[in-house]
């Protein structure tokens, strides 16, 4: 959840403070109380976000899509999840109590409990195979005697609602629907809002599948809010049993079931050999293991939480987060598909990124530039910000630097969508100087005064690429020269009217109305500390030296000096942010990021938007998946590099491959 408040921005005449006399609303989130550490997982087509921590619950699965513009999710209700095991050895529930973790692969989640009066030890495994529509739930227990036993395998469920989630999440109302699947003898279960928006059906690797409460043979179905619980299980006779439950997702009952038939047709064993060898071929080494566990577990969560299918269309959609512990879930925001994102994605798998780009380029462009979009390209949440503009260009050419794939550029829809971006970049110049305004800052609040330094840092390095790639991408040559022209006014337009005298010296400002007010500030989603990455400046700059320093200094409000972890943060969320590890990981402050990244514990290790600057846990934003992108590009790029070569504390630049 957001919060709408009121506040005053400092400011000042050629750096010195002075109060705007225009209020700000601030679209802020909520403080994460008591957060809970999950082990989400999940495939292009289906999201696990609440697995665990407790008795192997699963509750929450959900998938995209178009005709919901969001996430359709199957809850459990209050206390219950939709989904945790049911073991019994010789007639006896086995209890399952405290749950011990790992990840296989950095992306699967295995539990394993003991219950000590039956001496049973169950292990349970979750995993979503990629290229398939569904997700395996694998159950294996053995006493330790290992004496032959009676087991009974299965899971219990309770279905509470379903959830549309775009943002925030809301009640479907309209019919929940359960019945036992002939071919499968286990539960299918659809949701009916009028026609059918999504389903979820399961088989298993044994046989007969005994089925009890709401999902037996008769079935049943409801319009009302009442849960609907049922459970589902198999014998295995000997010394430990081993039983898989196939989940298969897909747009009504029919293909829901097939889709289960399928996965178990296939088997667990291949289905899981299979989805660790593509984890494997996509894992990035780095020398500290501890390093690459962060990197890997948050370039996996960023690769299937902030993009995936659609389950009615199957087309790709680009969003800040499949989970909806995020506050803004479920939405486009070109800054974080292409500027976050993407370079996360390029590190994993360069084709995905450039499916990435043509989507960007064609369902997005219509509103380049506007603060959020629905996943189907339309407006959801209004107000222009610059850096949302530039990131087309900026994420193309970071691309083409990573890849050299020029035919991107002949590609129709990119070809289109470069046409329009680059229109809209004089709707915002000022009427005499060479500099673009904007509504917001990368923050997402209100900007004080409408020229950013950042942001027309990110413009110059834009219209620079326009002008090297207009021929090749078929822009008009007088649109072309219009871009080398500027280009370089704008970089000139950032030292003439957006340094300003600084309590450490010169420095960069952080914006300006270019009638002689200029703003001291930074903040971490957009912060001055990239613009040496971005090439704006050499990193000895003393300019940007005396910026960053400036960042990092008391002078600073929103750094915290003597905390355990004195990151930076902002108005937005006063605590350190995430995002300001990453920009210094990229500004040369290596040795503080990854003091950071191994001993605050975020979120469960994945990237966050704030955490508490003395425990280090999440404050807010909660399993933010774009950022999640580009903090393990980030790590990559300060202790990674050419076969593992940077010096720690090293600068890299945008232009390193």
């Amino acid at each position: 959840m957001s919060t709408l408040t009121i506040s005053r921005v400092s400011t000042g005449r050629e750096g010195r403070t002075a109060m705007s006399d225009k209020p700000r609303l601030l679209t802020v989130p909520e403080e994460v109380d008591r957060p809970v550490t999950v082990f989400p997982t999940g495939n292009e087509y289906v999201s696990l976000p609440l697995v665990g921590p407790a008795a192997g619950a699963v509750d929450r699965p959900n998938c995209l899509s178009l005709a919901a513009t969001g996430l359709v999710e199957f809850a459990g209700a209050p206390g219950e999840p939709l989904l945790r095991p049911r073991i019994e050895v010789d007639g006896k529930p086995v209890a399952l109590g405290a749950c011990t973790w790992e990840r296989l692969d950095h992306w699967l989640p295995r539990f394993r409990a003991t219950d000590p009066r039956t001496r049973v030890t169950v292990e349970g495994t979750v995993f979503a195979p990629p290229g398939h529509k569904g997700f395996v739930y694998l159950l294996e227990a053995w006493c330790m005697e290992g004496k032959p036993r009676s087991w009974r395998v299965g899971l219990d469920g309770c279905w509470g609602e379903t959830l549309q989630t775009i943002y925030t999440s809301r009640r479907v109302h309209g019919a929940r629907a359960i019945r036992r699947d002939r071919w499968t003898g286990a539960p299918v279960l659809e949701s009916r809002p009028g026609v059918a928006l999504a389903a979820l059906g399961f088989a298993s690797s044994a046989s007969p599948i005994e089925c009890r409460g709401d999902g037996g043979a008769e079935g049943r179905e409801l319009a009302g809010e009442q849960p609907l619980r049922f459970g589902f299980s198999v014998t295995s006779p000997g010394p430990r049993a081993t039983v898989a439950f196939y989940a298969g997702v897909n747009r009504d009952g029919d293909g829901a079931r097939t889709t289960a038939v399928d996965l178990a047709r296939r088997g667990w064993q291949r289905l899981l050999a299979d989805t660790r060898e593509w984890l494997s071929r996509r894992t990035t080494p780095l020398s500290d293991p501890a390093l690459a566990r962060v990197l890997n577990l948050n370039g996996f969560f960023n690769y299937f939480y902030a993009l995936g299918q659609t389950i009615d269309s199957e087309d790709l959609v680009l969003i800040t987060s499949r989970s909806p512990l995020y506050y803004v879930s479920a939405a486009f925001w070109a800054r974080d598909a292409l500027l976050w994102s993407l370079p996360g994605v390029l590190l994993l798998d360069p084709g995905r990124a450039r499916d990435m780009l043509v989507t960007a380029f064609t369902r997005y462009r219509r509103h380049a530039g506007i603060h959020s979009l629905y996943l189907d390209g339309s407006l959801l949440y209004p107000g222009f910000e610059l850096d949302e503009l530039a990131a087309y260009p900026v994420a193309l050419q970071r691309y083409l630097l990573a890849t050299g794939d020029r035919g991107i550029l002949q590609d129709r829809g990119v070809r289109e969508g470069l046409a329009h971006v680059e229109s809209r970049f004089w709707e915002w110049r000022h009427p005499q100087v060479d500099l673009f305004g904007t509504m917001l800052c990368p923050s997402d609040d209100p900007a004080t005064y409408p020229y950013l330094t950042y942001d027309n840092a990110l413009a110059w390095r834009a219209l620079a690429f326009l002008a090297q790639v207009g021929g090749e991408a078929g822009l008009p040559d007088e649109v072309i020269q219009r871009c080398r022209r500027t280009a370089p006014r704008v970089r000139q337009a950032i030292y003439e009217h957006l340094v300003v005298d600084g309590p450490l010296g010169p420095m960069f400002a952080w914006s300006a109305d270019l009638q002689g007010n200029r703003e001291i500030y930074d903040e971490p989603p957009g912060s001055l500390q990239l613009l040496a990455y971005y090439g704006l400046c050499e990193p000895a700059d003393p300019v940007y030296r005396n910026t960053v320093n400036w960042i990092h200094s008391p002078h600073n409000p929103h750094h915290y000096p003597g905390a355990r972890f004195a990151e930076v943060g902002c108005p937005h969320a006063d605590h350190p942010f995430v995002m300001g590890v990453f920009n210094s990981l990229l500004s040369g402050r290596s040795d503080i990021a990854r003091d950071i990244l191994l001993n605050a514990p975020l979120d469960g290790g994945l990237a966050c938007e704030s955490f508490d600057r003395d425990t280090g846990v999440v404050k807010t934003g909660q399993a933010f998946a774009t950022c999640a992108g580009f903090l393990a590009y980030a790590i990559h790029k300060a202790f990674g590099g050419p076969a593992g070569s940077r010096r720690p504390g090293a600068e890299p630049t945008f232009w390193e491959g």
